[in-house]
């Protein structure tokens, strides 16, 4: 919702008139506010609790009520404002350190979120949200022990939590422990089967583990639900795009792009997806884009994104096996129109590139074995050699740049 259909936080300043409502207790007015806000009736529900606020000053569920409703339609420093007001009234409130902390992380600032759901847990240690909120927080930090801690908090005071579940699942991804993440988000879907952040991230732990099907179709699911998912669009996007569907990949980033125009994830995965197509131009153009959204470019990258550009330069990739038969039967089924970058992952011997997808990375006239180098040079951009022996073994080529 835009903040101008909002009435905001400086009505209740000017806000003078009177009427039966003050009749009514601030308890009975408040439980009216919230009957509105559930019948979506918005701006009838921040008048109620604006009258509240008129009628009896240090009643802190309206501020924290109100401040809610400015929280939850981005709002942020009325939300701020109303919650720091209550905490003057109430300063052991937990609800309203727990809000606060959340109107915080919604800013970015991670270190004054930590406060105040610290605060909330000191005047309310049985406090499961708050406990789930500051994991949320120490993963965003990059402390995933802390969040992992929190979080299982949080679910041994709410076993039910899907959110918890959810926290806990993405902090054990980021410490590398794929497995135990996706029995996290499993637990979480099965409380709730819809819970679209459970089935992105799980989307995007099956393809950490290279369950390209499986990360796709958890996606799937999460667009059927929600189709302006942007999460689940990016992740459809980068799932298609480590299968070597280039141009589907490409077409979800545009989705997301309809969608919310600025999105600086979106532009850094089409300049991943448009340096695979080799198209280099448009590839530096939405990582540039990307930085001037605020999202920092990894920095090899960007050097390989200059190397492309510059003429200088050759890029390929390899597929190296220790026999001559091996190499023609990989060969006959590139040939075929089999992926040659999967192919170098599970069947070279050369684990150095496999892992890349056989990628020897840029390099200038030169710097490679002159036969390797030669059999390179004199493919067009996008053609495959034939069979290339060296000491190592069998190659074979694929021009990239």
């Amino acid at each position: 919702m835009k903040r101008t259909c909002l009435l905001f936080l400086s009505c209740f300043i000017c806000f003078s008139l009177v009427d039966q409502s003050f009749a009514q207790t601030p308890d009975e007015m408040n439980k009216r506010a919230m009957q509105l806000l559930r019948e979506g009736n918005v701006n009838d529900a921040i008048s109620q609790l604006i009258k509240i606020i008129q009628k009896d000053s240090t009643y802190v569920t309206a501020y924290t009520n109100l401040g809610f409703i400015y929280y939850s339609n981005g709002i942020l420093d009325d939300a701020i404002e109303l919650y720091l007001q209550a905490l003057m009234i109430e300063p052991d409130n937990p609800l309203a350190h727990n809000n606060l902390g959340a109107a915080y992380m919604a800013q970015g600032k991670e270190s004054a979120a930590i406060v105040e759901y610290k605060l909330a847990l000191k005047f309310k240690p049985d406090y499961p949200e708050a406990h789930n909120n500051l994991a949320y927080a120490y993963y965003s930090r990059g402390l995933y022990d802390q969040a992992i801690a929190e979080a299982k908090r949080a679910l041994e005071l709410k076993p039910d939590y899907p959110m918890a579940h959810n926290y806990l699942g993405v902090s054990l991804h980021a410490r590398g422990e794929l497995d135990k993440a996706v029995a996290e988000f499993k637990k979480a879907l099965a409380i709730n089967p819809n819970f679209v952040p459970a089935l992105n991230n799980l989307g995007l732990t099956y393809r950490a583990k290279g369950m390209l099907d499986e990360s796709i179709a958890k996606h799937e699911r999460a667009v059927e639900l929600d189709s302006t998912n942007v999460d689940a669009l990016n992740g459809l996007g980068m799932a298609q795009l480590a299968k070597g569907q280039i141009d589907k990949s490409i077409q979800f980033f545009e989705r997301v792009l309809e969608l919310a125009p600025n999105d600086p994830i979106a532009h850094n995965n089409l300049s991943f997806a448009y340096y695979e197509k080799y198209d280099y131009a448009m590839a530096m153009q939405h990582a540039k884009t990307a930085e001037k959204r605020g999202l920092k470019m990894n920095e090899e990258y960007m050097n390989d994104l200059e190397k492309a550009l510059d003429t200088k330069y050759l890029r390929a990739r390899h597929i190296l096996v220790k026999t001559q038969s091996e190499a023609q039967e990989i060969l006959t089924q590139v040939q075929n129109g089999a992926n040659f970058r999967e192919l170098a992952a599970k069947k070279s011997i050369d684990s150095r590139t496999a892992r890349k997808g056989g990628d020897l990375g840029y390099f200038q006239k030169g710097d490679l074995q002159p036969k390797i180098e030669n059999a390179i040079v004199a493919l067009d951009v996008g053609e495959v050699s034939g069979i290339v022996k060296s000491a190592n073994g069998y190659h074979i080529f694929k021009r990239v740049k």
